[in-house]
């Protein structure tokens, strides 16, 4: 596969996680919950659907802080806890750094400040399949919050 082939596979990706292939977008999914709700830890379950939110987002950023050359940085603790009043900059700032990623990825030419496109590209990909996996998470929390 070559690295202009690759790239398109990865925006691919990327796109189905920002837009929602098969699933609502995060954008949608998140749009509704209030702070209150985003904060709370349902009985049974480690984490509430903020703190989910802010892990997945720490990892994003991190891995976007390689993409774009800026220093790396602890991402520990990466469940940190989200009080209420914090959710909306803790969504906002994921849908941002999410959206910064796809954007990167269709960038024409595709710019980067790794060492390769290859590092480039499995960054991205982390990126796309890290938030897949916790958008999924996202939706079984929220489904469980309006069954309380």
């Amino acid at each position: 596969m070559s690295a202009d082939e690759g790239i398109v596979q990865i925006r691919e990706a990327l796109r189905q996680v920002v837009e929602g292939a098969d699933f609502s977008p995060p954008a949608k999914l998140l749009s509704n919950v209030k702070g209150e709700q985003a904060a709370k830890i349902m009985p049974g379950l480690p984490y509430s659907l903020a703190t989910n939110v802010a892990h997945t987002d720490i990892w994003n950023r991190l891995w976007l802080a390689r993409l774009e050359g800026q220093p790396k940085f602890n991402p520990f603790p990466d469940f940190p806890p989200v009080p209420a009043e914090a959710w909306k900059e803790t969504r906002d700032r994921f849908l941002v750094n999410l959206n910064r990623a796809y954007e990167i990825s269709c960038a024409e030419p595709f710019s980067h400040r790794c060492a390769s496109d290859e590092v480039a590209h499995r960054l991205l990909l982390k990126i796309a399949v890290h938030t897949a996996y916790h958008v999924g998470q996202f939706a079984l929390l929220k489904r469980a919050l309006r069954s309380k």
